[in-house]
């Protein structure tokens, strides 16, 4: 069963929409209190991909809150809002355009109700005989209520004798396992909007999993099935992640086609941090295509809305993917400014990555071989391609040109660059490679601060590219967009 579309609903005064690019979640602002320096508000949204429940003429789907507080004036909100920016606090944009701060922990105990039938809900005794044990009832709109203390499945388990494994983060299993699982119960609930979702993230997995015609084939049947819906957002992230996989099979024009599809649709709707993904892959697309003069003039625009949007991590990659295009030009010298610019930034963020990409270049810059090709670092078991889900692995096993890989790498150059991104195997030594594990609570936080975020597919982030699942178990990892800090 699907949420009803917000712009239907008839909302209560002080209840405003946010508008979200999945067309299944529904993320509303509550106006609640105000005093002489901040007006505090709650942000309602539905839980990603969550199952929608109906019984005796209501709809129910999980939800989960957080508190803001809109500064509003005043020498003392100045001096707090200073304090607050300081602390890394995760900041919101209103409905009205303004910001808000973190003020509170997210709630995860909550319900969004609807009726089923096109009635009005005349009054809370309904609600309140379907869900006895709630603490919260609070009227959103003609035909909407938040319910809230409802028990979660975590409290549930724990309640049943569980105990600790209620506080086990909320996926045990491999992207795949999550994917194929969510793929069976979209079919047999007949929900195509799921099952959409699901096809593309199979797909990305196996480009993932170096099997780029089975992912060719899932993002086919995605394609498919998302055109009979026409959802045109979809659509976008779908022929992205096909391009990349036609790059793997060495198709590098028709992928190029679809990188620019995305990039006018990018474009078209004001999403910066689309338009960077897709001018990051033309320029892999126009690297493929040996036209590396081309690829430096897009990895520059990549730059300026990477910078623009301020996501750091990803400025480090385009940087030294940028050098990476400038050695194959044989510009030694421009590539090894872009590479230690790279390096640079990954060490100011503290990311483990510094310390390998930094040897590579030390190679390249003293024109040595690569000694450690292959699975010569291998080790603890860590997947880097289940860790990434996208973001690096994928477009360093796509951007190889023709003949390029362990082998080519061996013979210094450009390939030495490269072979710090493609797959760079130091990460299979998961604790040697300086990789630390988050505590179970910090990880279920950030679970469900992605579980109410438009751009996440329920399993994988449509900016970085990650499964979640994994990501959110790195300590120095972060979101793209600093909704949860490293």
């Amino acid at each position: 069963m699907k949420l009803p579309e917000w712009q239907d609903l008839v909302l209560a005064e002080g209840v405003f929409p946010e508008p979200v690019t999945d067309k299944n979640r529904i993320v509303l602002w509550l106006k609640k209190d105000r005093d002489g320096t901040f007006q505090h508000w709650e942000r309602i949204g539905t839980v990603a991909r969550a199952q929608v429940t109906a019984k005796d003429g209501l709809c129910a789907s999980p939800a989960t809150s957080i508190r803001a507080r809109e500064w509003i004036g005043g020498a003392v909100g100045r001096i707090l809002h200073g304090l607050r920016e300081r602390k890394g606090n995760r900041s919101f944009t209103l409905p009205s355009g303004r910001s808000a701060e973190q003020c509170g922990e997210l709630q995860p105990d909550l319900l969004l109700v609807w009726a089923s039938a096109e009635r009005p809900i005349s009054d809370e005794t309904a609600i309140k005989d379907r869900w006895p044990e709630a603490a919260r009832f609070e009227r959103l709109g003609e035909k909407l209520y938040l319910v809230g203390g409802v028990a979660t499945e975590a409290d549930r388990a724990k309640a049943a004798g569980k105990g600790a494994e209620s506080q086990q983060p909320l996926s045990e299993g491999t992207p795949r396992e999550d994917a194929e699982k969510s793929l069976t119960l979209a079919r047999q609930a007949g929900d195509r909007n799921a099952e959409v979702i699901s096809l593309t993230d199979l797909g990305v997995i196996g480009l993932n999993e170096g099997d780029p015609q089975r992912a060719i084939n899932f993002l086919e049947q995605a394609l498919a099935l998302n055109r009979q819906l026409g959802d045109k957002d979809r659509e976008s992230d779908i022929l992205g992640n096909l391009g990349m996989a036609l790059l793997a099979v060495r198709q590098p024009a028709q992928a190029w086609e679809l990188f620019q599809h995305q990039l006018n649709y990018s474009r078209a709707n004001g999403d910066p941090y689309a338009e960077k993904m897709a001018l990051e892959r033309l320029a892999i697309a126009s690297g493929n295509l040996g036209d590396s003069n081309r690829a430096i003039a897009l990895y520059d625009q990549a730059l300026a809305v990477t910078r623009r949007v301020g996501d750091r991590h990803q400025e480090a990659n385009v940087l030294w993917q940028q050098g990476i295009q400038f050695a194959e030009l044989g510009q030694r010298d421009l590539a090894i400014a872009k590479a230690d610019e790279a390096v640079t930034l990954f060490k100011l963020l503290g990311k483990p990555q510094a310390g390998w990409y930094g040897a590579y270049l030390q190679k390249y810059r003293m024109g040595l071989l690569d000694d450690q090709p292959g699975d010569a670092a291998g080790g603890a078991g860590f997947s880097p391609q289940a860790y990434l889900g996208g973001s690096i692995v994928a477009n360093a096993l796509a951007q190889q040109p023709p003949g390029s890989g362990p082998a080519q790498a061996n013979k210094g150059g450009p390939g030495l660059l490269r072979m710090a991104m493609s797959a760079t195997k130091a990460m299979a030594n998961f604790v040697g490679s300086g990789f630390k594990t988050a505590t179970p609570d910090v990880q279920r936080q950030r679970l469900q601060t992605c579980a109410t975020c438009e751009h996440h597919t329920g399993l994988r982030c449509q900016i970085c590219g990650c499964f979640t699942n994994v990501k959110s178990r790195l300590l120095h990892e972060d979101c793209p967009i600093g909704k949860w800090p490293a």
